[in-house]
C-alpha cells in the first residue's frame, strides 16, 4: 500500500511493528531488511511517490518534486556551500550518481578500533558490503554506455601519470542515459525506490507518502511511533494529521534532516553531540570547453575517479549535468554566459572532491528551520587550490581552450600561464566557490554514551525503542560516495533489532 496527500482522513491513524521515517539509502535498506524478517514495516516519506516512468530531463519540473526546496539549500560558513537533499520515495538515491564505493580499509580500521567494534573492521563489513552490493546490482559500465567526457578524464590521467579507478555503480543494464540527477528514466539505477523498496513492498510493508513528520511519540521514557501532517507536493501546505504507532521508531531522515527532528526532543544529551560532528565532502567544479564536440551528455555520468591524490583526501572525476544547472552556476552573465552555453557541447564538468579534516553542526533555527554550519580548513583549502590547479592542467594538456575555476576572484583560465596566479589570489576560503550532495555525521555512532549518539546498534542512548539509519551514524569522513556504505550500516541495524525482536 502506497498512500499520498489526498488519502488521508482528518486524523489518521495506522500501526505497525517498527515505522521507518524515510526511504532512502538508510531507510529503504533497514526497512526492507526488517520487513523481509518478517516484521510489519510503515515507511513514512516527506516526498511523493514518483514512478520511473515519469522522470525526465526537464530540470523545471524534476527539481521541485525530486529535491527538497527545489535545490535551494545552502550550509552557512566561510565559504557557503550549497547542498542538495532527495525528497521523493527513495530519497537522494533517486538523485544521485549511483557511485558504488566501499568506505576505505582504513577507515574502517580506525571505527573498528575506536569503539572497540571488529565487526566495523574491513572482515566484519565483507559480508554485509557484499549483500548490499548483490542487492542494488553494483558493477561496472558497459563500455558503450560510457561517454567521450569520461574518456578524456581517464586519457587525460594515463597523460599525466596519474592513477585512476573505473567506477562499479548500482545499475542493471544502464545505457548511459546521464540523467540520474533528475531521476533515472529507465530504471536502470538501482535506487532503493526500485531496488529494496519493491522487496518491502512485496514482503507487505507499507507506505505513506507526502507526510511530514512533526515530532515523535514518547511513551513511558520510550519511543512509540511518530506524528506528524501531510502535505500538498505542489502547494507544500501542510493539511490532514498522521501518526503511526509502533514497537520502534527508525529515523532515516538524513544527516541535517534527522538531528533537526530529535532536536525537537532534546535527545542525544548524554554526550550533547547530536548535530555536531557535521561532514560533507565539499566539491568545487572545474568546467572545461573544448575545441571540438564533446557531447558530455551521451553516456553515464562519471565513469572513472582519479584517485593518484586520494591519501591527500583529494579526489577528481567528471559528472555532467542538464544545460540549465551549468547556466546557473557559471560565473558569468548575459553575453558572455550565452556564448558559453552556445558550447554547452563541447563541457567536460569535471570537479575536486576533498575530503573532510573539520565538523560542522545543524541546529534547529527559526521556524525550526536547519541552520547548518560548516567553515573549510586552511588544510582544505590548500587541498582545493592544488587539486583544481592539478585538474584544469590536466584539461590544458588534453587540449582546452578555456577552463573555468571554482573561484569568484578568477573565475576563468586561457592558458597554464593564468594558473600560475591562483596561489598570488586565492588566499582567503571566502573566494571559493563549493557544492555537496554528501551530508554525514550529525549522530555519530559509538560504544560509548559519552561520545556518541546512538549505539552500535543504532538506537539513542537517552531513548529506548528509538533508532537511526541513515548517514547521520558516521564516526568520521571516509572521503568516498557514501550511499553504499550508509545501506551496509543499515543493514547491520536491522540485524541487530531483529536478534532483539527474536529474543523478546
Amino acid at each position: 500500500m502506497i498512500l499520498s496527500h489526498k488519502d488521508y482522513a482528518p486524523v489518521a491513524e495506522y500501526t505497525a511493528d517498527v515505522v521507518v521515517v524515510g526511504t532512502g539509502a538508510g531507510g529503504g535498506a533497514v526497512g526492507t531488511e526488517l520487513a523481509e524478517a518478517g516484521a510489519h514495516v510503515v515507511f513514512v516519506e516527506e516526498g511523493s511517490y514518483t514512478p520511473t516512468e515519469s522522470f525526465n530531463p526537464y530540470t523545471s519540473q524534476s527539481i521541485p518534486r525530486l529535491y527538497r526546496d527545489a535545490a535551494a539549500t545552502v550550509i552557512f560558513g566561510n565559504p557557503p556551500i550549497p547542498y542538495v537533499e532527495g525528497r521523493a520515495v527513495g530519497g537522494s538515491t533517486v538523485i544521485n550518481g549511483g557511485m558504488a564505493y566501499r568506505a576505505p580499509e582504513r577507515v574502517l580500521d580506525e571505527w573498528a578500533q575506536s569503539m572497540g567494534a571488529p565487526e566495523l573492521g574491513p572482515r566484519g563489513m565483507d559480508s554485509v558490503y557484499e549483500r548490499v552490493e548483490r542487492a542494488v546490482s553494483v558493477a561496472h559500465q558497459h563500455p558503450k554506455s560510457v561517454g567521450e567526457d569520461s574518456r578524456i578524464m581517464q586519457r587525460g590521467a594515463e597523460k599525466m601519470g596519474w592513477s585512476y579507478t573505473v567506477n562499479q555503480r548500482n545499475q542493471a543494464a544502464c545505457v548511459g542515459a546521464n540523467n540520474c540527477a533528475l531521476g533515472c528514466p529507465t530504471g536502470a539505477k538501482q535506487s532503493t525506490l526500485v531496488s529494496y523498496l519493491p522487496r518491502a513492498f512485496r514482503a507487505g510493508a507499507d507506505c505513506l507518502t507526502d507526510v511530514r513528520v512533526e515530532r515523535l511519540l514518547i511513551r513511558g521514557g520510550r519511543a512509540v511511533g511518530i506524528e506528524g501532517r501531510s502535505v500538498d507536493p505542489i502547494t507544500r501546505r501542510p493539511g490532514h494529521k498522521v501518526v503511526v504507532r509502533a514497537r520502534a521508531v527508525i529515523v532515516s531522515c538524513g544527516a541535517v534532516q534527522t538531528p533537526l527532528l530529535l532536536q525537537r526532543h532534546r535527545l542525544g544529551r548524554p554526550s550533547g553531540l547530536l548535530g555536531k560532528n557535521f561532514l560533507c565532502h565539499p566539491n568545487a567544479k572545474v568546467l572545461a570547453i573544448y575545441p571540438h564536440d564533446v557531447m558530455g551528455w551521451q553516456g553515464v555520468s562519471q565513469n572513472t575517479q582519479i584517485r593518484h591524490f586520494h591519501e591527500d583526501g583529494i579526489l577528481m572525476a567528471e559528472n555532467f549535468v542538464a544545460p540549465g544547472v551549468i547556466a546557473a552556476y557559471l560565473p558569468f552573465h548575459g553575453a558572455r554566459a550565452f556564448e558559453i552555453m552556445q558550447r554547452f557541447n563541447q563541457m567536460v564538468l569535471s570537479g575536486v572532491l576533498v575530503e573532510d579534516s573539520s565538523t560542522g553542526s545543524v541546529r534547529r533555527g527559526p521556524l525550526g528551520l536547519p541552520l547548518v554550519r560548516y567553515d573549510i580548513q586552511p588544510l582544505d583549502h590548500r587541498r582545493f587550490l592544488r587539486g583544481v590547479k592539478l585538474l584544469a592542467e590536466m584539461h590544458f594538456n588534453m587540449g582546452a581552450e578555456e577552463v573555468l575555476l571554482p573561484f569568484f576572484n578568477q573565475p576563468s583560465a586561457k592558458s597554464m600561464d593564468d594558473l600560475k596566479q591562483i596561489d598570488r589570489l586565492q588566499t582567503s576560503p571566502s573566494t571559493l566557490e563549493l557544492f555537496t550532495p554528501h551530508l554525514m555525521g550529525t549522530a555519530r555512532m559509538g560504544s560509548r554514551p559519552e561520545d556518541s549518539v546512538v549505539g552500535l546498534d543504532g538506537q539513542l542512548w537517552d531513548l529506548p525503542g528509538c533508532y537511526v539509519a541513515d548517514a547521520s551514524l558516521f564516526p568520521t569522513a571516509i572521503g568516498v560516495n557514501p550511499q553504499i556504505t550508509i545501506m551496509a550500516l543499515a543493514t547491520r541495524i536491522a540485524e541487530r533489532m531483529e536478534l532483539r525482536r527474536a529474543a523478546a
